[in-house]
């Protein structure tokens, strides 16, 4: 009989102790499962029985990735508007990818515009950038396409995808028939990044305005003779920069990067071919004035850092 009544107790308080599911570690075991076929039936669990509760806001945040992977836009877009959580700041992001592929250029504008002013993930701030100038090149209206991707270009967030920006600039201004400042611009991605596959693309497209009897181009030096029509200006204005180091690898180049820009400057990465090896140049800039380049100069001195200036 007592054990009859211990039995009892102990499946009692078993039933009493595990009743309560714990939404947050279901979610961190999914997560950690995704390579299981059932990760995505967890979330959806997650998302119908805890639709107001944080980690079941996330989990419409992953059934709409998983959904975007399906080329299911639709379906991505109703998960994402489920999703009310301040704190899931990703979801803007996440909407702007979602309403570019599914054609609806005004809503990704707006989407990557939202995130960007109140998100603080560098990267996807950076992507943003290039969606909004996407959706503008869907509807054909490419300066605003341009000057986008001008803002990036002098903003701190460009970092990871440089050959891509230059690429973009150079088919706006081409879209456009600005042919002299969209060679400039896939001359620069070739130069700076010759391995990188927008440089081929660049390559071709530079062999495109050839065909078209608008140029005569020395691929080999990168010298542009205009033939239809005369200017003393071709390269154009150039901006001023601080070379404050070159690597061997582009994870230390990045490195030395946050270095400049924790001191308040803006930052580039090139690279440039010496004795047959690629260095990842950093430099500090651009600086709008001679004064404000020497204050620079000195500030990195201060923190040990040496530099040169440069044009670009």
């Amino acid at each position: 009989m007592v054990k009859k009544i211990l039995f009892l107790f102990l499946l009692i308080l078993n039933c009493f102790l595990f009743s309560e599911e714990n939404p947050e570690e279901i979610f961190k075991r999914a997560k950690s499962e995704f390579i299981r076929k059932d990760f995505v039936q967890t979330f959806e669990y997650l998302a119908e029985k805890y639709p107001d509760h944080f980690y079941g806001q996330l989990s419409f945040l992953e059934l709409a990735k998983v959904k975007l992977l399906e080329r299911k836009y639709e379906d991505a877009l109703m998960h994402l508007k489920k999703i009310r959580h301040s704190e899931i700041e990703d979801k803007e992001f996440w909407m702007a990818k979602a309403y570019l592929k599914n054609n609806e250029n005004d809503n990704a504008i707006v989407a990557a515009q939202n995130f960007i002013f109140t998100a603080r993930d560098n990267q996807k701030i950076e992507e943003s950038y290039f969606i909004i100038a996407e959706a503008y090149l869907n509807d054909k209206i490419y300066q605003r396409a341009l000057n986008t991707l001008e803002s990036l270009r002098t903003s701190k967030y460009i970092a990871n995808h440089i050959p891509l920006l230059h690429y973009k600039i150079g088919f706006c201004n081409e879209q456009m028939g600005k042919h002299e400042n969209a060679l400039r611009s896939y001359q620069k991605l070739k130069m700076d990044f010759p391995y990188d596959q927008y440089s081929y693309l660049a390559e071709d497209r530079i062999n495109n305005l050839i065909r078209g009897n608008q140029f005569e181009i020395d691929l080999n030096g990168f010298e542009i003779v205009q033939t239809k029509k005369e200017t003393n200006n071709i390269i154009g204005k150039t901006n001023s920069y601080l070379q404050a180091g070159a690597f061997g690898s582009e994870k230390n180049a990045e490195n030395f990067r946050a270095t400049i820009e924790s001191l308040g400057f803006g930052s580039i990465i090139f690279t440039k071919n010496k004795n047959g090896k690629i260095l990842f140049v950093v430099a500090a800039g651009p600086f709008e004035n001679n004064d404000k380049l020497q204050k620079a100069k000195k500030t990195l001195e201060t923190n040990n850092i040496d530099s040169f200036v440069i044009k670009r």
